[in-house]
């Protein structure tokens, strides 16, 4: 079943209370204190430049997220391609369908910084268009970007480890 956004911002809730626990009511008040948001936003900004998770297991499948590029700021789609097969993430609608059904398993601190790429999906109509999942609107939904277009530093491909 398909968690919708009210489930969805039930378990934010949660999250939050147990953050709340988890510091105590100085460290709560010190933290939503408006006069400290300079500082709360230097210390999770440190958070976020640690690094993004370079693995994730959903629904029981692992995968490694990697980044096709290699020292450029961007390539064209056919060298994401290729260089997605040359690492064995060229997934498609199956492992799409995947990321989607179990998308509350993914870690939240990749919404709206990554976009997963589907490079052996592609458009029934046309085969110059491969499928993407990104963060929009409170959850992760599938859509279509042409191959000919620049793909940037935020697109990342799958490669499956375990069933």
């Amino acid at each position: 079943m398909k968690k919708g956004r009210k489930e969805a911002a039930m378990s934010d809730f949660r999250a939050v209370a147990h953050l709340e626990e988890q510091l105590g009511e100085a460290g709560w008040w010190a933290l939503i204190d408006s006069a400290n948001t300079g500082k709360v936003k230097e210390f999770c900004d440190a958070l976020v430049a640690a690094g993004l998770p370079t693995t994730m297991t959903l629904g029981g499948v692992t995968y490694d997220i990697l980044s096709f590029l290699r020292g450029e700021t961007s390539v064209k789609g056919d060298v994401m391609v290729a260089r997605s097969q040359e690492m064995g993430a060229h997934q498609g609608k199956e492992d799409r369908q995947h990321v989607l059904k179990h998308q509350d398993e993914i870690p939240s601190i990749l919404r709206s910084k990554v976009v997963f790429v589907f490079t052996d999906d592609r458009h029934p109509d046309d085969p110059e268009r491969v499928d993407y999942v990104c963060w929009r609107d409170g959850r992760w939904v599938a859509d279509w970007r042409w191959l000919d277009g620049g793909w940037f530093g935020g697109f990342r491909v799958l490669r499956r480890k375990s069933a």
